[in-house]
């Protein structure tokens, strides 16, 4: 098989998993409470993982040449 066809073929297999799990994701995410979280739990998920999205993502767009 070719390169070209073996790429149609993965995009097509991530596009129907990403079809098929993101509604239930984002129907989980939407429908989750955090009345009997550890403290501990809450402030990394709402403090730490956000920041080290902001972090990952600036890091993504910096020349590879300064680090």
């Amino acid at each position: 098989m070719s390169r070209l066809l073996n790429g149609i073929i993965g995009a097509g297999v991530g596009l129907l998993v990403a079809a098929i799990i993101l509604p239930i994701a984002l129907n989980t995410m939407a429908n989750a409470t955090m009345t009997n979280v550890d403290a501990t739990v809450i402030v990394v998920v709402t403090v730490l993982m956000p920041i080290l999205a902001a972090v990952g993502i600036a890091l993504r767009f910096l020349p590879e040449d300064i680090l």
